[in-house]
């Protein structure tokens, strides 16, 4: 039985492309805010669990074990999100912290039921998939760095770090939104936006968690 930090430990991996690339420990604690020594010590107790595979000079990445466990709890935190946001009127800067509680203590017939409940829905309300047999790997993943100056672009999928998701409601940009790449500033490390006619600087370090689509003519 795995603790809940080491479910998080698990689910960061996820989240930074960990199913099919190595992440570097360094990457993990960035993610995870803790110091590097710490992510060595608890990489070490999951491989030795077979939840990981660990790599030299490379990082870790999730064992088809660990992939499965981790895919479960992605589930259950994201039905959770769309659940509390469409039946008990949270937003979507609200719902994260809640879903991390929620995840560890309801059963898998409540998850059951929600899922029913909700027709089965193929995302949460953050563009993330929701993982199914079928369907595991996140559907968009090409971020806004990714894109050109003048391309329009459709909010597909935002990582759900509750200090970007209160910025990007108080800029009222939400998924499906689309916005125009109008500058690039590699000096300052910006990138302006344009939404209709409002303008939104976003950092390149945050644009990496912003994730769309090119609109075609």
């Amino acid at each position: 039985m795995l603790t809940e930090e080491q479910e998080d430990y698990l689910k960061a991996i996820f989240g930074l492309n960990g199913t099919t690339d190595y992440v570097s420990n360094k990457n993990l604690a960035n993610d995870l805010n803790i110091k590097p020594s710490s992510v060595s010590e608890m990489m070490l107790r999951l491989k030795k669990d077979d939840y990981v595979d660990i790599r030299p000079y490379k990082g870790v990445k999730l064992t088809e074990k660990g992939l499965n466990h981790t895919a479960n709890i992605i589930k259950r935190h994201r039905l959770i999100e769309r659940f509390l946001i469409e039946e008990l009127e949270y937003t979507w800067d609200e719902v994260h912290e809640e879903a991390e509680i929620l995840e560890h203590r309801v059963s898998n017939r409540f998850i059951e039921k929600i899922d029913k409940l909700m027709d089965y829905p193929d995302t949460c309300p953050h563009g993330g998939i929701i993982p199914r047999e079928n369907q595991i790997e996140e559907i968009y993943n090409t971020s806004l760095n990714e894109f050109e100056v003048g391309e329009d672009i459709e909010i597909k999928r935002v990582m759900d770090y509750v200090s970007l998701l209160d910025y990007l409601s108080n800029q009222e940009l939400n998924i499906g939104d689309i916005v125009t790449i109008s500058k690039k500033d590699e000096l300052n490390q910006i990138i302006e936006l344009k939404l209709n006619d409002k303008t939104i600087i976003i950092s390149e370090t945050n644009a990496a968690y912003l994730f769309g689509a090119k609109v075609e003519d």
